[in-house]
């Protein structure tokens, strides 16, 4: 067999070898300290697509859970407000059965009325202050400010108002009331009015240049933010009378709206509104109930018992609701240990498979080399015969 120099093909064939065991060599460690068979896309377009999208599945059903778990908790506020209301009627139902009696006088129950006056303020109270987020519950739960009709918003190129935020606000029409000159904004939907005095927030019937105010009607649930002049995403500003005659049109909205699940498909999603739990709403309706006289007691009794039921069967549902919000969550638990299990089945890496590879690309690895160390003898032998 002749001896040549000009190139060395064992050697060439060992050094490829050489590298390709290397190269997976690296790939086996790669997925062992990683733990997953794939890495990126040159390791397996198809596997990596079907895993990301059961990543994005398991990420949206892990925030739909988060997000049954807070509905949960918004019911459970309300729940708490309407027990404490529910208790409130039935000692107001109590103190009607007492002023029924023959046996008190007119002074008598105007003393009780007082008291019954109290027990329904106290309730108007629980419903203004059963918020969740910032967010009313028994009263005006998903009502809205209708952009479009609303000319206080409309014009706020001239009104300067720059946000309005709701709070237990009633549907309807709210008008302003605001004459030039006496540092004054009236708001009103037809029931209630409030008039609140600016005060110093405003210097001349202006605001202040590069500030905002907010007037807050509390009675009503409105509140507004009145921007100056070279405030930032403020159409205008405002000055004292602008916004004499425009209004805030509040509509009625879904405010339960839940996301449980990782689609937008309507199965995903749970939808269910508080009714209005006010005094004067169609829940309760005792505003104008009175108990001042034996013949008002007895009429306010059916009124009463009327009340406590609706109140009850607005309870019950609420309660219908939570647990299917815990069935839910149930459910969702399980769905998200069975996609992992997917997920892993398809990304994951077998420890086994890796680790026998990689010891057997080591015995590869020292093969080859010890290969590539003898394929250097024909060059040795043609130097040793060039040395006379």
């Amino acid at each position: 067999m002749a001896i040549g120099i000009a190139s060395n093909i064992a050697s060439t064939r060992a050094a490829h070898d050489l590298s390709q065991v290397a190269s997976d060599s690296a790939l086996r460690r790669n997925r062992l300290t990683s733990g997953l068979a794939i890495n990126s896309g040159r390791e397996g377009g198809a596997q990596l697509s079907t895993s990301e999208g059961m990543r994005a599945e398991i990420s949206g059903l892990t925030q739909g859970t988060r997000n049954a778990e807070h509905a949960l908790d918004l019911l459970r506020t309300a729940e708490g407000g309407m027990n404490e209301i529910s208790a409130i009627l039935i000692r107001m139902r109590e103190m009607a059965v007492q002023s029924s009696s023959a046996t008190l006088n007119d002074n008598n129950r105007e003393s009780l009325d007082a008291e019954f006056g109290q027990l329904k303020e106290t309730i108007d109270r629980i419903v203004g202050l059963a918020n969740y987020n910032e967010q009313a519950l028994l009263r005006g739960f998903g009502n809205e400010v209708n952009a479009t009709l609303s000319t206080a918003q409309t014009d706020a190129a001239d009104t300067g108002v720059r946000r309005i935020t709701l709070s237990a606000a009633k549907a309807g029409d709210y008008t302003f009331i605001d004459s030039a000159g006496d540092n004054e904004i009236t708001l009103g939907n037809g029931v209630t009015t409030q008039t609140i005095n600016l005060g110093s927030r405003t210097v001349d019937g202006e605001i202040a240049t590069g500030t905002t105010q907010i007037v807050n009607f509390d009675r009503l649930g409105v509140k507004i933010t009145l921007a100056g002049a070279d405030v930032a995403a403020a159409p205008g500003s405002y000055q004292d009378g602008e916004l004499d005659g425009k209004t805030i049109i509040i509509e009625e909205g879904t405010g339960g709206a839940f996301q449980l699940g990782s689609d937008t498909q309507p199965a995903d999603r749970l939808e269910y509104d508080i009714p209005d739990i006010s005094t004067d709403g169609p829940i309760v309706d005792l505003a104008h109930v009175s108990i001042g006289t034996q013949d008002a007691t007895r009429a306010s009794l059916a009124k009463l018992d009327l009340a406590i039921n609706r109140l009850s069967t607005v309870r019950g549902e609420v309660g219908a609701v939570s647990n299917r919000l815990t069935h839910t969550v149930d459910f969702t638990a399980n769905a998200i240990e069975r996609v992992n299990a997917s997920e892993s089945t398809v990304r994951g890496t077998d420890f086994a498979w890796e680790t026998s590879h990689l010891a057997r690309n080591e015995i590869l690895r020292q093969s080859t080399a010890s290969v590539f160390s003898m394929s250097q003898v024909p060059t040795d032998i043609a130097m040793s015969l060039l040395q006379f």
